[in-house]
């Protein structure tokens, strides 16, 4: 084997490594309602799209699943299905950041509400967020924020038959006065 073939095979071997450490696993205990599957796509999404804009890879974490699960039962169930986000005080204090999607009809997924937070791409300019412009792109930026690195999703089924998810991330990100990446 001459140099050159032993420098591709050690490349190849480097590039086929990092791939497997670099590819996020959602355990079989997702934390929610989600299946392993739903969570798995879910959490390839925000990775594929954090990866658009060179932000590192998310984790899958049980913990804020159970969070997120915890208030989308509680929105289905106590509060008549309102899609609200958790308040700033109480019982229900948020403490990471938070995404929530709405969907009537069959065809909606934990895929759906993240293609629905992601299309948020287009109202985002890579401007410093501020209280004129977070608005609008807060779900998409929450999404792709560097510094986040860990994701959990929830989801409930509403009386009328509805979806609502709830996407939580560690730690938090739309800082007012930062960019998102």
């Amino acid at each position: 084997m001459t140099f050159q073939n032993t420098r591709h095979l050690f490349l190849l071997s480097l590039v086929l490594l990092s791939t497997t450490i670099l590819a996020q696993k959602v355990p079989v205990a997702t934390g929610s309602k989600l299946s392993q599957q739903d969570a798995q796509a879910a959490l390839d999404f925000h990775n594929k799209v954090r990866k658009d804009v060179g932000t590192p890879a998310l984790e899958w974490s049980a913990e804020l699943a159970a969070y997120a699960q915890a208030w989308a039962d509680h929105l289905a169930k106590d509060d008549k299905c309102n899609m609200k986000h958790r308040p700033h005080e109480g019982e229900w204090k948020q403490i990471h950041g938070e995404n929530i999607f709405w969907g009537s009809g069959s065809s909606y997924s934990v895929v759906s509400a993240s293609e629905s937070w992601y299309s948020e791409i287009k109202d985002y300019k890579h401007e410093v967020l501020n209280n004129s412009n977070w608005y609008v792109a807060g779900h998409y930026t929450q999404m792709v924020w560097r510094n986040t690195t860990k994701v959990g999703i929830g989801q409930a089924t509403c009386p009328s038959g509805a979806l609502l998810i709830v996407g939580n991330y560690d730690p938090p990100g739309n800082y007012m006065g930062e960019k998102a990446y």
